[in-house]
């Protein structure tokens, strides 16, 4: 595939901000910014910017690759810079890509110290039944189809993001928990590395900001949109 370096260092000494960026890169174009996007509430010191593209018809991109997302995220550095204390992360999954395609994607990220790769196996469903499930004992050969069918039998309704992101932290630690192998990016079948992600959008809010976000601001996010029944 080969990924050519490109700058994106911002060297205007006025480009300052008082809170700390978090860009994120997602491979889904739906369920992954919509979960994602929510944490936009958690704190006024980080800011969540969700890195979208769209067609010639003005609507969101569906393409996905580890190189398309790369782009994608050069493309969004280069317009709206990226400092030191930033984070820029990718959150991809492993059910379409060939390994050595997401080796080099982590490989390029070891070339920065604020970029980050989070990925599930086989997809990103993986992290939302941790949210609710403290094991996933499914056969390694299970398909994405297979395992968003289980995430839509859990609930009544089905799935709804802001159900799941109040039990974050039960994801976090069921993840952490279940991920054996967690000093190589590549994630074992049926684990996922995205509660990385999940803990350093904690640690960089207070106590206080994440206990309000859980215990007021997601009720009354569920109360204002529980006419949705999923997203």
């Amino acid at each position: 595939m080969g990924f050519k370096s490109r700058g994106y260092d911002r060297t205007d000494k006025e480009f300052v901000r008082d809170y700390k960026l978090f860009a994120i890169a997602c491979e889904g174009s739906v369920r992954e910014p919509a979960y994602f996007k929510v944490f936009e509430h958690l704190s006024t010191k980080i800011k969540v910017d969700v890195i979208q593209s769209y067609d010639l018809d003005g609507n969101i991109s569906t393409k996905s690759s580890p190189k398309w997302l790369l782009d994608k995220a050069m493309g969004y550095v280069e317009e709206n810079g990226l400092l030191e204390e930033d984070e820029l992360w990718f959150v991809l999954d492993v059910d379409r890509w060939e390994r050595e395609q997401i080796q080099e994607l982590a490989d390029y990220c070891k070339g920065y110290s604020n970029w980050n790769i989070a990925i599930s196996n086989p997809c990103f469903e993986v992290w939302l039944l941790f949210h609710k499930k403290s094991e996933l004992d499914f056969p390694n050969d299970i398909t994405p189809k297979e395992l968003k069918q289980k995430l839509a039998e859990i609930e009544t309704g089905g799935y709804h993001k802001l159900h799941y992101i109040k039990l974050i932290e039960e994801a976090i630690g069921n993840a952490e928990r279940a991920d054996v192998n967690s000093t190589h990016f590549l994630p074992i079948p049926n684990t996922t590395k995205v509660y990385r992600l999940a803990q350093a959008l904690k640690k960089n809010c207070t106590v206080s900001e994440f206990d309000i976000f859980i215990t007021e601001t997601i009720p009354s996010l569920i109360k204002k949109y529980s006419h949705k029944l999923s997203s």
